[in-house]
């Protein structure tokens, strides 16, 4: 009977840690989107530099993938971009933004693409 009772209590706790353990995992946060502007900040030992009206093909990225960052409007692509970190904030004006970290080309510095009007991915 004690053995038989202590199997039904560990299938009930490892049935209950599986259920938290994959409502906790859906709403990680894989990847961001926007609607307003975005802007590229190149981030070196020597300055730090912004480069107004930039792109990136559908606007949206997801952790890990790799993305060429383009002059708005034109076909140039001036950065390539692996995504390493995304960080979501509300603005004084009460919009949404976001930065897209990661590294560009061979740097081992991050720099960062700045977003309006962004929201995350789960």
């Amino acid at each position: 009977m004690i053995t038989e009772l202590k199997i039904k209590t560990n299938l009930i706790i490892l049935v209950t840690t599986l259920c938290i353990s994959s409502c906790s995992n859906s709403s990680q946060i894989k990847g961001a989107h926007w609607e307003g502007y975005l802007n590229f900040m190149h981030v070196t030992k020597e300055k730090m530099e912004m480069i107004y009206s930039v792109d990136v093909t559908g606007q949206k990225v997801f952790l890990d993938g790799y993305y060429e960052i383009i002059k708005k409007n034109t076909d140039v692509v001036i950065f390539n971009l692996i995504v390493e970190e995304l960080e979501f904030g509300i603005r004084e004006d009460g919009r949404n933004f976001c930065r897209v970290w990661g590294q560009v080309d061979e740097s081992e510095i991050q720099s960062y693409l700045y977003a309006l009007d962004c929201l995350p991915i789960s």
